[in-house]
């Protein structure tokens, strides 16, 4: 689910002053780091810190936020332990875009408070594209209403 909870997040209930503390990048542990530096850098428009090929681990920037990569030395195999919601105003236009770039459709759950599609990346880890629903305030507007800036 896409956590649409009310009063939570930035500028929300749980967050107090001063807080030191903030999400750096959220770390997906891949057999292929070059595929997958592919695919998350075309999914979300972010830019690689490194293309060596040497590279055992990759830091992935941009305007949508960070994802960090990093090779892993045994299978990767547990799944759904981590996953990523990706908000959007136009979640066909995105899924069908994900699904150009190499994701796989699992399902699609709608309620009335919630609306989000599953998918896979390429190696097969869950991430959720959500409708963004008008009441959710965007990052912007959470950081402007709680007076923050970035």
């Amino acid at each position: 689910m896409c956590g649409r909870e009310r009063g939570t997040g930035v500028g929300g209930l749980w967050q107090g002053e001063g807080m030191a503390i903030r999400l750096g990048s959220t770390v997906i542990n891949c057999a292929d780091l070059e595929g997958m530096t592919r695919f998350w850098a075309s999914a979300l428009g972010l830019k690689p810190s490194s293309t060596d090929p040497d590279d055992d681990f990759r830091v992935l920037r941009g305007p949508a936020g960070t994802i960090s990569l990093q090779l892993a030395s045994t299978p990767v195999s547990a799944r759904d332990q981590m996953h990523l919601d990706l908000y959007t105003d136009d979640q066909a236009a995105e899924v069908a875009r994900l699904t150009g770039l190499g994701a796989v459709y699992v399902r699609h759950d709608q309620n009335p408070d919630d609306d989000f599609v599953v998918m896979t990346d390429p190696e097969g880890n869950e991430f959720c594209v959500c409708a963004r629903l008008p009441t959710f305030p965007t990052l912007s507007e959470q950081t402007a209403r709680s007076g923050q800036t970035r």
